[in-house]
């Protein structure tokens, strides 16, 4: 009799942590890592390093392509970014404010951007008016 109601207790125990740690998974929204940013041009480029000054360097490419990422400073108010090609470097800055507020007590703070903007130093000429932004990812396109 002892052994059935001890068992009984631990299932609904078990039950109940279930249900109440499946809820705090739904609260937070999951945005996890760094904020990566994402540079489309409009034509094909041949970069051999490309890489965030003060940051992580990405791999070396040995192919053309559109499109390049690499993480977004969480540090600083920028995010300098280089171009190496066997012709020069070209060099994109993106400015921002980053603002840490409490989301709640389980999930705990979190970093939010804002305000971004390209400013100097950049060698590109044909720049975006504008850089999206959607849960930790930046998104710029260089008419290029």
């Amino acid at each position: 009799m002892k052994y059935k109601l001890f068992k009984g207790c631990l299932s609904v125990i078990f039950i109940s942590c279930l249900f109440f740690y499946t809820g705090c998974i739904d609260e937070c929204d999951g945005q996890e890592g760094e904020p990566t940013l994402y540079i489309s041009f409009a034509t094909e480029k041949r970069y051999t390093r490309v890489y965030g000054v003060g940051g992580k360097e990405k791999d070396t490419y040995d192919y053309p392509s559109t499109q390049w990422h690499v993480p977004v400073s969480i540090k600083d108010d920028s995010t300098i970014v280089v171009f190496e090609s066997s012709t020069g470097n070209d060099t994109l800055t993106i400015r921002y404010s980053r603002t840490v507020k409490m989301e709640s007590q389980r999930c705990g703070f979190r970093l939010f951007l804002d305000d971004f903007e390209i400013t100097e130093p950049t060698t590109f000429t044909r720049l975006p008016d504008e850089v999206s932004y959607y849960t930790n990812e930046l998104y710029v396109y260089i008419d290029e």
